[in-house]
């Protein structure tokens, strides 16, 4: 019997999944799951009117907490459910209550789960129309790296108010380069990624400026900042920095940066925004390109107006 999967029915199928204490199967004909007998009732299954819905078990619901926290290595709750796992006793009442402590990690992780839940029921929905001779469904879920905006604040740079939290933020990420490149190189790639056109005193100038994101609790989350190229101070703007606190990376806050200094900078009238292709992750090309923004030999250019 061919069914419509619909938003509010993907939803019920969701939960039915998630319990693991009953069995459900979907019942076509009126749209629903229902809970079955496993010993009795299992037999109506007859994947015509009765169907099996869409396997996930413990194992599948731990290598979820996995991949997890192996996707989002720089958040701030990181150690903490990684040694939850390591355990292996009470894995997910523990990874439960950690992520209490964290409620911004805590809505990102149950995003992050209905999203790979819902992948799964679309795969097994496809399977299904492949069965019935009509088409494979797009999975069209929001990412779940998309920052939820509420969790964080984000305000135009003040160089009295945060010059001090943006030179600690450069002092430790240059430490971090040192530890990630051994020995000479780490010094060098230190001294690289932080210049040639960025020092801790140009952060008190007020020509900097920018956009910083803090969480609720105050605490500075990260920031980017530029500045306007003097012969042509109403065209054009440069990049000099960019940083996310390494608690708070994974989170998507880089992205938000951009796109709200790309806004601001478009307000202002500004007509190019110029990034320095060496100061680019890789994790960030992507975005560029959705912003608008055109890559050459030397630098992302994006055209603002």
């Amino acid at each position: 019997m061919i069914f419509e999967l619909t938003d509010s029915l993907c939803a019920e199928i969701l939960h039915a999944m998630d319990n693991q204490q009953q069995t459900f199967v979907l019942d076509a004909e009126k749209l629903k799951t229902v809970q079955i007998d496993c010993a009795s009732d299992f037999d109506t299954v007859d994947e015509e009117n009765i169907y099996s819905l869409p396997l996930w078990d413990s194992a599948d619901g731990y290598n979820l907490l996995e991949s997890f926290i192996n996707k989002y290595k720089g958040v701030k709750a990181y150690g903490e459910l990684k040694q939850v796992l390591a355990e292996g006793r009470g894995v997910f009442k523990n990874f439960k209550n950690t992520l209490k402590k964290y409620p911004e990690i805590e809505r990102r992780f149950h995003s992050y789960k209905t999203k790979k839940m819902n992948e799964r029921i679309i795969e097994w929905y496809n399977a299904l129309r492949e069965s019935w001779g009509l088409e494979n469904l797009e999975q069209d879920f929001d990412e779940y790296d998309d920052l939820v905006t509420e969790d964080f604040s984000f305000r135009a740079y003040n160089h009295l108010m945060d010059s001090e939290y943006v030179a600690k933020e450069v002092s430790a990420f240059k430490e971090e380069l040192k530890h990630q490149f051994a020995g000479e190189l780490g010094e060098t790639m230190s001294a690289f990624m932080t210049g040639p056109n960025f020092n801790t005193e140009c952060l008190k100038n007020e020509s900097v400026s920018g956009v910083v994101c803090h969480t609720f609790t105050d605490e500075f989350a990260g920031c980017i900042l530029y500045s306007y190229l003097e012969s042509l101070p109403q065209k054009a703007a440069f990049l000099t920095a960019l940083f996310v606190n390494q608690n708070y990376r994974g989170l998507g806050i880089a992205k938000e940066l951009l796109e709200q200094c790309f806004s601001s900078l478009e307000k202002d009238g500004i007509h190019f925004f110029i990034i320095s292709n060496s100061i680019v992750p890789g994790m960030l090309e992507s975005h560029l390109t959705r912003l608008g923004f055109k890559k050459n030999d030397f630098a992302y250019v994006g055209t603002l107006n």
